[in-house]
């Protein structure tokens, strides 16, 4: 949380995005290779051939992201038009997200691989490049490395990829957005794939590998969102650091071996959407297409392999991407449950915040939402931005907004009413008590021991206390009981938190609240999600149920 919620947010850009073409011509539509009589998945596109078309210049090939479609880059302020303009020859490929819910990166992986074989063998190329926006960029790796599709790509760029996952992913199934999650459809195996833990062992069993060294791989990432209440401007509570409202750009950089390419685009800050809009990004991607090098090595680190087509330079930079640092920022509130007449949720506030922003979202459009103070004055909400969320989560909710300059301290009520709903509550804390934690270790072998460490930093806690710890292993539906949970105070702000994991393998998400009182008397509490994961015997985790 960087940059949160500051008034400077809505100050209009006074800067110019990069130079656009507005002469372009429009793309012949791509033409439907139809391989899947039953469905998209495994159909691909190829483009119009350009009539600047050239040897010289590699064939594209593009992934998209979570829950979407080919026509992610054919729509408005496309990849294709600027491709097919520039002398490109293109190929676009159908994933299972096209047919409904979302797959992991292994089903896609699979798919994608045949495709990557195919385009190849179409243009009569030995090798293609591949510019793959959020999760496609996950799919690629796992097509690549572990479905033998490396020998067909010598580069790939990353727009936007959770290499290390999402929190957004692991939020969605903790316990304050289970029945939300529920009614909205929001889970499923893709989402269940992007947990932070789950991708903790992805990349243990991926970048280990000799064949994810084979293509140079490109790392965009972003910082910004899109606008004032928007699903990527909440998602910022959320994701830790900097991040574009879907992908914390920790995880956007998180390959060892990765070129870091670029931070937005010089002019603006871009969000996790406008990442894949040639307008924005095009220009910084271009100058990384390559043809396979006749000097390109297969063989050692990514250092020397790169060196011998020329990116020597930019392999060291691989070595430079900075790493997040342990401590985790709990700067939010979470709240959450079923809807079913009314529901109160008291959420106290101590002083010395400088601002709280409070989304509450729901399901139904009818849910009544409103906010009393500790005064008994009666806020009413503002409608959030219908703006998707681009990781899918939580874009299909109806968002209710709050904003609370200085807000009076002590117990605030939220009020839902409805029927048949759901809601989930999450209130964005600027200022008052600072509270850090911190997890070791994501991955376990069942019945080991979880050890979390918390503390205040500012605002001295004369009182901590963990309270209404809930644990759901994720994909089953249902809650855990947790054998023991062990809490050890080291002092009035500072608390060890220790823990016997299940002994069933899965991914887990223990969602807890830290309380306490801060040095002037007044209650305080923060939210904490930790996601984690239990491997079986031969040390996987299970995969999507």
């Amino acid at each position: 949380m960087s940059r949160r919620f500051l008034p400077a947010l809505l100050a209009p850009s006074l800067t110019l995005a990069l130079a656009w073409p507005t002469a372009a011509a429009a793309a012949p539509s791509p033409t439907l290779h139809d391989d899947n009589p039953n469905g998209k998945s495994g159909d691909w596109y190829t483009g119009a051939i350009p009539p600047n078309a050239s040897d010289d210049k590699p064939v594209l090939l593009f992934v998209q992201g979570l829950h979407s479609d080919y026509t992610t880059w054919t729509a408005d302020d496309d990849y294709y038009t600027a491709a097919y303009n520039a002398g490109y020859r293109t190929a676009f490929v159908q994933l299972p997200d096209a047919d409904g819910a979302g797959g992991s990166m292994w089903t896609n992986g699979s798919v994608l691989a045949d495709v990557i074989k195919k385009a190849a063998d179409y243009y009569h190329v030995p090798q293609i490049n591949v510019i793959a926006h959020s999760k496609g960029g996950i799919d690629t790796q796992a097509a690549l490395v572990h479905y033998g599709a490396h020998p067909y790509v010598n580069v790939v760029h990353q727009l936007g990829t959770p290499n290390k996952g999402s929190e957004l992913a692991d939020l969605a199934y903790s316990d304050w957005t289970w029945w939300l999650a529920e009614i909205l459809g929001m889970r499923d195996d893709a989402v269940y794939s992007l947990q932070t833990s789950y991708m903790a062992q992805f990349r243990e069993q991926t970048d280990s590998r000799p064949e994810a060294r084979k293509a140079a791989t490109y790392m965009g990432a972003a910082t910004g969102d899109d606008g004032w209440f928007s699903a990527t401007w909440f998602a910022h509570a959320v994701l830790p650091g900097s991040d574009d409202g879907a992908v914390s750009l920790d995880s956007a950089f998180g390959l060892p071996y990765g070129i870091r390419a670029f931070t937005d685009n010089g002019s603006e800050k871009l969000s996790h959407s406008m990442l894949r809009y040639a307008s924005k990004t095009w220009e910084q991607v271009r100058p990384k297409l390559k043809l396979a090098s006749a000097g390109w090595s297969e063989a050692g680190a990514a250092e020397a392999e790169w060196a011998d087509a020329g990116l020597a330079e930019e392999a060291d930079q691989a070595v430079r991407v900075p790493a997040r640092s342990g401590d985790e920022a709990a700067g939010a509130i979470y709240r959450g449950g079923e809807v079913d007449g009314v529901q109160t949720e008291r959420i106290p506030l101590e002083g010395g915040i400088e601002n709280v922003l409070i989304d509450i979202m729901v399901a139904d459009k009818a849910t009544a939402v409103e906010l009393i103070s500790p005064s008994g004055e009666v806020y009413k909400p503002e409608e959030g931005e219908a703006v998707p969320d681009e990781l899918g989560i939580f874009g299909k909710a109806v968002h209710r907004v709050f904003s609370l300059d200085k807000p009076e301290k002590g117990e605030w009520t939220a009020r839902i009413s409805g029927e048949r709903d759901a809601y989930f509550l999450l209130a964005a804390v600027q200022g008052g008590v600072d509270l850090k934690w911190r997890a070791d270790k994501q991955v376990f072998k069942k019945n080991d021991t979880a050890s979390l460490q918390l503390a205040t930093r500012s605002g001295k806690a004369k009182q901590t206390s963990l309270q209404q710890a809930a644990l759901r292993r994720a994909g089953s539906g249902k809650g855990t009981a947790l054998q023991q949970l062990r809490v050890h105070a080291a002092s009035d702000s500072e608390m060890n938190v220790r823990f016997q994991v299940p002994s069933e393998p899965g991914v887990y998400n223990l969602s807890f609240e830290v309380s306490g009182v801060d040095e002037s008397g007044e209650a305080f509490t923060r939210s904490v999600n930790y996601n984690f994961a239990v491997t079986d015997e031969d040390g996987e985790i299970p995969r999507p149920e």
